[in-house]
């Protein structure tokens, strides 16, 4: 009897939150082996791998209201956040795509290696989808989202790819946030951030969690969790989203952080703009450093 309870506690591990993790897919990113890698880049042991997706690109460039596109707007952002982390002895950071266009070797994903890409997306869909059948995993519903178009979903399961290949230890992607408007010339009601981690059967979950809470607890000390019901907590899981790794396509830890709503006051207003997108730069950053620093 004491055995079967010490599988079943190695079997779904419950965290403080509330959150319970299952076994669907082994581990591939902890707070534990998060810690470890960056206490080895401490050690000059190589380096903590980070890579920032500045949202959307030039051809598929998000949602825009009064001109102000969010492609251009996460890339500003990213980049911002890139200098600051730069200052980290400890990281490597790469970007997805900067002004120039995306990396040449994330490049290679959509294009020359394109047919490896699309036979990872269909491994690991067919993966899931025999889990699911068998009722080691279950389906999840969140938050609705819009469906990315076919080319921008090879995109992110390129980038997904990508990274797991390099083996990067974590991947933030930058966005800001709209919802349905009934006249696109006007903001609806809801403000604030929202940060999307893996659903928490994936084996990158609890290591995106981890870091979502850290980020969470500094961008708070800037702003404050989406309005939007279903995101109040300013943290929320999600399994479909493919920038996080939907169908657990994803290795690292990962989050996508809808820093704020696009058309909110403080961003469309180019003198408050500069002086917010700092401030959640920086908190973006001091979350990373207090997540570090947490053993």
């Amino acid at each position: 009897m004491k055995r079967l309870l010490v599988l079943v506690a190695a079997a779904l591990l419950i965290l403080p939150a509330g959150q319970a993790f299952a076994a669907a897919y082994k581990d591939t990113s902890t707070p534990a082996i998060l810690h470890k890698a960056y206490k080895d880049a401490q050690k000059g042991k190589g380096d903590f791998k980070v890579l920032i997706v500045a949202g959307h690109d030039d051809q598929f460039s998000g949602t825009s209201f009064a001109g102000l596109r969010e492609a251009d707007l996460n890339l500003e952002l990213a980049e911002k956040i890139k200098d600051l982390l730069g200052d980290n002895k400890n990281l490597e950071v790469r970007m997805a795509r900067t002004e120039e266009g995306y990396d040449p070797d994330l490049l290679e994903y959509f294009t020359d290696r394109r047919e490896q890409t699309e036979d990872f997306i269909a491994r690991y869909k067919d993966r899931m989808e025999r889990h699911l059948e068998s009722g080691n995993l279950e389906s999840a519903s969140g938050v609705p989202h819009g469906t990315a178009a076919s080319e921008a979903a090879l995109r992110l399961y390129g980038i997904n790819k990508w990274s797991n290949d390099e083996e990067f230890d974590l991947v933030l992607h930058v966005h800001f946030n709209d919802t349905a408007r009934y006249d696109l010339n006007y903001p609806a009601p809801y403000t604030g951030f929202t940060i999307y981690t893996p659903e928490n059967q994936f084996g990158n979950a609890r290591g995106s969690w981890a870091v979502g809470e850290a980020l969470r607890d500094r961008l708070m000390d800037v702003t404050y969790p989406s309005t939007l019901p279903g995101e109040s907590a300013g943290l929320v899981e999600d399994q479909e989203l493919i920038a996080i790794g939907a169908y657990n396509t994803l290795e690292a830890a990962s989050v996508l952080v809808e820093y704020s709503y696009i058309y909110e006051r403080r961003i469309q207003d180019p003198l408050l703009r500069e002086s917010t997108l700092n401030a959640m730069a920086e908190a973006t950053q001091l979350g990373l450093e207090d997540f570090f620093k947490d053993k």
